[in-house]
């Protein structure tokens, strides 16, 4: 799977809990998100800084970048959510410890040591070979889809 072809399917499956999806569309979706931000980040620091006020260094120009990429991020929550349930679907799991994690947020330490260990599981966690009780493996289940 292509990176073109991962960010199509996150949006394409925004609201699908069901099923499964490969370690590569989680990849490639965290990059893109990545560079995008820093992407925004630069374009916002570069030409959005005014120095005119310390308590809000970005003149209107910054102020628009830095809303409009606060604005895609709010909007990726819940695709961000369901893409989470079905890695977990993915390596076996249940969607339900995406549940498990979030309600470690709010337990300060827990909470940083749980999203690591919950990225970082999502990250380099291999899916299981085949079928399993989620659905089909989804290795050959979007081969050309959007092509």
């Amino acid at each position: 799977m292509g990176p073109i072809l991962a960010v199509k399917l996150f949006y394409k499956r925004a609201l699908d809990v069901t099923g499964r999806s490969r370690r590569s569309e989680f990849i490639f979706v965290t990059f893109f998100q990545f560079f995008l931000g820093v992407l925004l980040s630069l374009l916002a620091y570069t030409f959005g800084q005014s120095g005119l006020y310390e308590d809000n260094p970005f003149n209107a120009f910054g102020m628009i970048v830095a809303s409009a990429y606060g604005l895609f991020m709010m909007v990726n929550i819940i695709p961000w959510i369901t893409l989470s349930i079905r890695r977990f679907h993915d390596m076996g799991y249940t969607g339900w410890m995406v549940v498990l994690f979030f309600g470690l947020y709010f337990i300060p330490v827990l909470g940083t040591m749980g999203a690591i260990v919950q990225f970082l599981w999502l990250f380099f966690g291999s899916g299981t070979a085949g079928n399993n009780a989620y659905g089909q493996d989804p290795r050959f289940q979007y081969r050309y889809a959007f092509e």
